[in-house]
């Protein structure tokens, strides 16, 4: 039978302020009845955790009421720096920060609509059995217009940035490089079968031998014309390999989209009209 707290207590020295905070949370939650699941996910779940890693959670209610004890149990941790309390997908939502730099990141839902443990997810508490079943999420794998639609927004991104280094706000064109680096990355994940790819750089990271798309370093840039238009250059030939490479994969499955209006996923790899017509301007300028 799984032991939480000996779980919590090898989690080893460099994760000291971790083991305190899931220590602290999981006696309060075990004290109060309304609680029927407490999971813990991500790099501490999973074994990659490290000094700076925050504690992703996850708390089953079978008791709406019992949401209003959250901020106090939080709070009783240990001294707080803030918290904040905002809804996250539909879910109340609360993150905090401790003085000592411990982080927690707390999401609560009814206990019945979680099927089960996804993978590399720990099951700190769970009284009715509900975690003993594997589960594997949805997002865990792009859906089947996901990648089309990275694709799309990466090149309208690159469209938005001819705009304005014309115009020569650098700045919002920027914030446009960010967004298409943001696409690169989630087709890169797409294509190399990497979990949750719609995190994109973070997914990517967190694969035990990290493969990021070649020359990503390029498409980074600060605010001077030159150099914004070399990386947004340089993006576009990245948003294409890593269309290509994602289209690879729909070819063997329905995992990268099977292509429709405005992209498809022929021979050529995920592609669009788009590219031609975006780079022109951007050779241009």
């Amino acid at each position: 039978m799984f032991d939480a707290r000996a779980w919590i207590a090898g989690l080893g020295p460099d994760l000291a302020v971790q083991a305190r905070l899931l220590a602290g949370l999981l006696t309060a939650v075990e004290a109060d009845p309304r609680w029927e699941w407490l999971e813990l996910g991500c790099s501490v779940a999973n074994g990659r955790g490290d000094e700076l890693s925050d504690l992703d959670l996850g708390l089953g209610y079978l008791d709406e009421a019992a949401l209003s004890v959250v901020i106090d149990i939080l709070r009783g941790l240990g001294p707080v720096v803030d918290l904040s309390a905002q809804p996250y997908d539909g879910m109340p939502r609360w993150w905090v920060q401790y003085a000592d730099g411990g982080q927690i990141d707390l999401v609560a839902l009814p206990a019945e609509r979680r099927p089960g443990l996804p993978p590399e997810s720990v099951a700190l508490l769970d009284r009715a059995g509900r975690l003993a079943v594997a589960w594997t999420p949805s997002a865990r794998r792009a859906g089947p217009d996901d990648p089309r639609h990275w694709l799309m927004d990466g090149w309208e991104a690159l469209s938005n940035i001819v705009k304005y280094v014309r115009r020569g706000s650098l700045l919002e064109a920027l914030e446009q490089l960010h967004r298409v680096r943001e696409r690169i990355f989630q087709l890169w994940a797409v294509g190399g079968g990497v979990a949750y790819p719609a995190f994109g750089l973070t997914s990517l990271l967190d694969e035990p031998e990290p493969v990021l798309p070649p020359g990503i370093e390029a498409a980074y840039a600060v605010p001077e014309r030159g150099s914004v238009v070399a990386a947004a250059r340089s993006s576009a030939e990245l948003l294409h390999l890593a269309g290509v490479r994602a289209g690879a994969r729909a070819r063997s499955g329905v995992e990268a989209g099977a292509g429709g209006p405005g992209g498809s996923a022929g021979p050529g790899g995920l592609d669009t009209p788009l590219r031609a017509y975006v780079g022109e301007r951007l050779a241009a300028l």
